[in-house]
């Protein structure tokens, strides 16, 4: 892998967690309607409508593929590699996903104490605790009930270390299948299945088959072509959200997006770009794990505390949804400077070493 595709994994990594920020900060349509003057609010809804659900789910597939791209690149050892890999990946991703659950659940706990605070959390972690012991812990480190665990975030990670977990089934099936299993997997996302996370594992081997093409090719006008594309069907949905239709092509246009973003990247940033010599930049991508691990509950307080400030109006809501993503990352740099200033073997324990 060049330098310049790395420098461009890590750069496309970061504007992914920036819309998965965002799409953490959106308000529903039922905290909407319950403004002070009882009034549609158009704006955030299109607003929302447009960063966080159309730009934005391109953001979490995305990340499936470069993790796949990255476990299934560089394999000279076959079987044995990948045994390593996994061996790695319990450190840089089973640790960091158990400190993020405990770390949600002491915080909202924290929060719950504090009476003046409690108010800026979406849910009581209370009553958790109310549940056996075998609940507690499903609950915390696996699911709640609701497809997630309870630091509902981390269900990326989750269904990234089980896919993990039983790569070397992956892999083999790429070894002989290539492409057509990708294809399978594909059509097998349109069957519903249980404990099986098919659409993670969709996108995951996906990443693994582009090991096989040459990304260094730039494809400027199929980016150009393919940007419009997914403009077009954005625009088209949100004129008709409401079509069934939607559902069954979300992939395809994920795709779409995705193909989209992967070669514009090569229209805005020239090869000779490297990552290394512009520090504010190499200092942003730095902390996008870390940022991803922690960003719930805290985000959510910022949020709701803009909105207490400013009002339970559109304006209130709109400058919440904008800039609560930026004082969030602004917040969590300066604590992840300052842990790897002061502490930094906590900190790469956290972050898995990265």
């Amino acid at each position: 892998m060049s330098k310049y595709i790395s420098d461009k994994i890590k750069i496309l990594s970061f504007v992914c967690i920036i819309l998965v920020l965002y799409i953490h900060s959106g308000f529903s349509n039922e905290v909407l309607i319950l403004n002070e003057k009882k009034t549609e609010m158009q704006t955030i809804y299109i607003l929302q409508f447009i960063i966080s659900g159309m730009v934005g789910r391109i953001a979490v597939p995305l990340f499936y593929i470069i993790s796949g791209y990255l476990f299934f690149l560089n394999v000279p050892q076959g079987m044995q590699s990948i045994y390593k890999k996994i061996y790695k990946r319990g450190r840089t991703l089973f640790i960091p996903y158990l400190i993020g659950c405990l770390f949600f659940v002491f915080f909202n706990v924290l929060i719950a104490t504090i009476p003046w605070a409690s108010k800026y959390i979406n849910s009581p972690i209370m009553p958790l605790f109310n549940n056996s012991i075998t609940q507690i812990i499903c609950s915390i480190f696996y699911d709640t009930g609701n497809g997630s665990p309870c630091a509902f975030q981390l269900w990326f990670l989750r269904d990234l270390i089980l896919i993990v977990a039983t790569s070397p089934l992956w892999y083999l099936c790429l070894k002989y299948a290539k492409w057509c299993f990708v294809i399978i997997t594909f059509f097998l996302t349109y069957i519903s299945m249980s404990y099986i996370p098919i659409t993670s594992l969709f996108w995951f081997v996906l990443g693994g088959q582009l090991t096989q093409v040459n990304l260094e090719h730039t494809y400027k006008k199929a980016g150009l072509i393919c940007c419009l594309i997914f403009l077009i069907f954005s625009i088209v949905q949100l004129l008709n959200p409401n079509y069934k239709i939607w559902e069954t092509a979300r992939i395809p246009i994920i795709c779409i997006g995705i193909i989209g973003i992967w070669n514009i990247y090569n229209v805005l940033i020239p090869v000779q770009y490297t990552l290394s010599e512009h520090k504010v930049m190499t200092t942003l991508c730095s902390f996008t794990f870390f940022i991803y691990l922690f960003h719930e509950p805290t985000l959510n307080i910022f949020r709701k505390i803009i909105v207490a400030i400013l009002g339970k109006n559109e304006i209130g809501y709109i400058v919440s949804y904008l800039f609560s993503p930026w004082l969030f990352i602004i917040s969590s740099m300066i604590i992840g400077f300052l842990l790897k200033k002061h502490y930094l073997a906590i900190y790469k324990v956290c972050t898995g070493g990265r």
